[in-house]
């Protein structure tokens, strides 16, 4: 997750439950390492974090769940832990690109799918599309992981899961940049990734990046190819509707948070970084189902464009009349 710099590193209090925060054990990490780890599960009152954890599994898993409830970790952070947002210059660039481009794209991808949908809702309204398999099964498979978030236990396993996925997202995003990861832990107690590389994409992926949609999919793409099967075809795409919805849940679920990786590159930067390829991932999806066309929404993206900057560019005019 978040990158931190750090000549050293020290025990921060031990508080069962709250997640960690790439909590390292004493000694020196090198001055060029990465620190990809900042994940925590928020405590509602960590006084009650007893530092005896049960023997059991499940029952750790049950009281950590009982935890799961607050917004905001309200446990005080270690000097290394404490959070430094982008500032000065840097901060002022990414506000003007977000303002300036990020946002005038993210309003126009909406509205065009908006109109994608709309044009849509015909053949939407139909019975046929939704008793189709492959729209059928997604939806289960999204109604699947509703159910699972109904159970505390299931919940925080699901976190864990979560957590993993988000860790390992980080390490490959930082080997397709040709780094290097020079440790990698994740347990129920939170995860890090240490790198000697840092960047936008390494810090954003694990928020638009469905690696466990796309695992699963290559594997039982591949099964089906090489072993065509009603059976493996509808697992494809119930497992397809969880993941999808699994990566939409959690990535909406610990944004709010405070997460370090956004603070650090810029909060309204990261959060249009976010919105606009999750956008894009999901005009592709609706694509996959035929509920878009991809012709027709490059079409609708420039018309709605064109109108887009016609409208900022009235506003501009009445603006620069009044002064």
């Amino acid at each position: 997750m978040p990158p931190r710099r750090k000549t050293s590193s020290s025990r921060s209090p031990q508080l069962p439950f709250d997640g960690g925060r790439g909590r390292r054990s004493p000694g020196i990490m090198p001055m060029d390492s990465i620190e990809h780890g900042d994940w925590r599960v928020p405590v509602s009152n960590p006084a009650e974090a007893i530092h005896s954890m049960p023997d059991s599994l499940w029952r750790r898993m049950r009281m950590r769940a009982d935890y799961l409830v607050a917004s905001n970790p309200a446990y005080p952070l270690a000097e290394e832990d404490i959070i430094v947002p982008i500032s000065g210059w840097p901060r002022v660039l990414r506000l003007m690109i977000a303002s300036l481009v990020l946002l005038p794209l993210s309003v126009v991808m909406v509205f065009a799918l908006l109109v994608q949908l709309y044009h849509a809702t015909p053949a939407m309204q139909e019975v046929a599309f939704w008793l189709a398999p492959s729209v059928w099964h997604a939806l289960l498979g999204a109604f699947a992981l509703f159910v699972s978030t109904l159970s505390s236990s299931l919940k925080m396993l699901l976190v864990y899961i979560y957590v993993v996925g988000h860790e390992l997202t980080h390490a490959l995003a930082t080997l397709m940049c040709m780094g290097k990861v020079r440790k990698f832990q994740v347990g129920f107690d939170g995860g890090f990734v240490e790198t000697d590389k840092d960047n936008l994409f390494i810090a954003l992926s694990p928020y638009f990046v469905p690696l466990w949609m796309g695992l699963w999919l290559l594997v039982f793409a591949s099964a089906h190819w090489l072993w065509p099967h009603d059976l493996l075809e509808t697992l494809l795409y119930i497992g397809f509707g969880y993941w999808w919805s699994f990566h939409i849940y959690w990535t909406l679920w610990v944004i709010p948070r405070e997460q370090p990786d956004m603070l650090e590159n810029g909060l309204m930067f990261s959060a249009l970084i976010i919105m606009l390829t999750n956008i894009a991932i999901l005009i592709l999806i609706l694509a996959f189902f035929g509920c878009v066309s991809l012709q027709g929404y490059c079409q609708d993206f420039w018309i709605c464009a064109q109108r887009v900057y016609a409208t900022f560019l009235d506003y501009y005019t009445v603006v620069s009349a009044l002064f």
